[in-house]
């Protein structure tokens, strides 16, 4: 053990260190202070690992579980969604009339077997009347659809695309019908 001392030489100094590190019981406490560092870290990325995974696992299965293809009920529409000019045109008083039927396009889907059923409704000032069917993926056709023909807002002259739905989806009480290779689609919420 050295410290320093006093030099006869002036500006000159001399420094010893003492090295804690080489005493037994000190090192001894130091490799057990560093495994148990090295268990806790362990630990705790082990508890944020499991953590996490359980999340993403619980949010997928949660996701799976609100995802539906029973579309029989009432609906109403309440958006058109077109992916080319990326426009998602709602209701509003400009699109619509409001003193026919509160100026909503209202659904109905009832079964007639698992996969066919008719479709029916109000477009704002005219009644829709037709026959649908699907899969159990989702895929469906709408065709003889017949119309009444009073004049009709641009709100309703939008849903005249429902004719070209080719597929389908509910999530989270909304269904998706789309069309045009899923560039288009109708949503519609449940009455």
């Amino acid at each position: 053990m050295t410290r320093r001392g006093i030099n006869p030489h002036p500006g000159y100094m001399r420094t010893v260190s003492f090295n804690f590190l080489t005493t037994q019981p000190f090192l001894a406490k130091k490799n057990l202070f560093s495994k148990l560092i090295m268990k806790k870290q362990y630990l705790f990325t082990k508890v944020i690992l499991t953590t996490l995974a359980i999340f993403f696992l619980s949010s997928c299965e949660k996701e799976e579980d609100n995802l539906s293809y029973n579309l029989v009920g009432d609906w109403k529409v309440i958006s058109f969604w077109d992916d080319a000019t990326s426009t998602i045109i709602t209701k509003n008083e400009e699109n619509t009339w409001s003193q026919f039927n509160n100026g909503d396009i209202t659904v109905n889907f009832s079964s007639q077997d698992s996969t066919q059923g008719i479709i029916s409704g109000i477009n704002i000032t005219n009644t829709f009347y037709g026959n649908y069917e699907t899969d159990y993926n989702g895929e469906i056709s709408i065709d003889s659809v017949l119309w009444t023909l009073v004049n009709e807002p641009e709100w309703g002259r939008l849903f005249h695309s429902i004719i070209d739905v080719e597929s389908y989806e509910i999530r989270n009480e909304y269904l998706i019908l789309f069309y045009n290779q899923k560039k288009n689609n109708i949503t519609l919420e449940k009455m």
